[in-house]
């Protein structure tokens, strides 16, 4: 063998020892954790449930294990009911991996019938002696039916009332409601109640004032109200919902307002020393000419649009669509206790005219609660 031959044996031998050692030294590189996230389905309606899968390039299914965010909040489990419309952003958390974000949507869900409720308007003033008729006549009709909803409009007058309306000139106008000669009762706006439906002028009869509420209480309705709102110290946050099961409402208004309960102030009462025969809950007529602390309840503060109400637009009337107002709004200074605030939303509409503009449906829920479509 020539010593050519026998150096170049020995050199690919050593290096094939060398290939060797290197290759068993070395081992496959560990692949860094990934984690991906899956939302079944990615469109749904409000009150559904949407559910969430998670996947590690590693570990495999990790679904039971990882920590689902839906707007940046935790949830418990891997499912999820919204409470609202709108499009939501969640990602999954497992072994400290973040997933990249995924999005779903939910829509309202489609409302095919609503339960019909009246407004009832009572305009008065704490120094109208008459006034009083129309607290027992309120008393009656709310008794009869929770879907009777009273508003009181306080007017002017003398001595002052405390909590006249700003507006309540503009609402007794003859061109607008013509409510004039206080007490006067309107239904769902527009339409007389007849307070004198018995010989007596002083209310003691409760059956007596039903029948002409039925007519309203009967009627269906093609729309309905729901009301959401928090109070944060003097900051009031609105949400008020109309679902329509129509595509047409002609000359449609909504109206938002703030009412509230609980007060009390010195009533003028023109029964006493009367032979009026009055309830005997409410004796006005064995009562003071000024009955102190008189019990003045659902008094109007403030309206938070227009008072004959802000145009709903016609594209926005859809069977089965919702429309939505938000407000963010300061109390009103004339507020005693916030504790007995509610607030009454109510579509108008089916008129060109304030005066033939009546209420087609009307909700009520207090300050801080939800009321949903019902």
């Amino acid at each position: 063998m020539s010593k050519i031959s026998y150096y170049f044996s020995n050199f690919t031998l050593l290096f094939l020892m060398i290939l060797t050692l290197s290759s068993c030294g070395t081992e496959e590189p560990i692949p860094e954790e990934t984690l991906s996230l899956s939302i079944h389905p990615k469109t749904i309606q409000v009150g559904d449930e949407v559910s969430f899968t998670a996947q590690s390039n590693l570990g495999g299914d990790v679904s039971d294990k990882a920590i689902y965010y839906v707007n940046e909040q935790s949830i418990e489990g891997r499912t999820f009911q919204p409470s609202e419309a709108g499009e939501y952003n969640v990602h999954a958390i497992f072994n400290g991996i973040k997933s990249k974000k995924e999005k779903f949507t939910a829509t309202e869900k489609p409302i095919s019938s609503f339960t019909t409720k009246v407004l009832v308007e009572d305009y008065t003033g704490t120094w109208c002696g008459y006034c009083p008729r129309m607290v027992t006549i309120l008393r009656y009709l709310t008794e009869y039916s929770d879907r009777i909803i009273p508003i009181a409009i306080h007017s002017d007058g003398i001595p002052a009332d405390p909590w006249r309306y700003e507006f309540s000139k503009q609402m007794q106008s003859p061109d607008n409601y013509n409510a004039n000669g206080l007490p006067k009762g309107k239904i769902n706006r527009i339409y007389d109640l007849n307070q004198f439906t018995q010989t007596a002028n002083c209310p003691n009869d409760p059956l007596l004032y039903r029948p002409q509420m039925d007519e309203y209480l009967n009627k269906t309705s093609n729309l309905g109200l729901a009301i959401n709102s928090t109070l944060n110290g003097q900051q009031l946050d609105i949400t008020v919902k109309v679902g329509f099961a129509t595509n047409s409402v002609p000359d449609a208004r909504l109206v938002v307002t703030l009412i509230e309960d609980g007060l009390k102030h010195n009533q003028t009462n023109y029964f006493a020393g009367s032979n009026a025969v009055c309830d005997p809950a409410s004796n006005y007529a064995e009562m003071p000419r000024l009955i102190p602390d008189f019990p003045q309840e659902h008094v109007l503060l403030k309206a938070y649009t227009d008072i004959f109400g802000d145009i709903i637009p016609q594209e926005e009337i859809k069977e089965g669509s919702v429309y939505t107002r938000k407000f963010s709004v300061p109390l009103p200074a004339n507020v005693t206790n916030a504790n007995n605030l509610s607030l009454v939303a109510f579509v108008l509409g089916n008129g060109k005219e304030v005066k033939n503009r009546a209420v087609i449906n009307v909700q009520r829920a207090k300050v801080g609660e939800d009321q949903p479509f019902d």
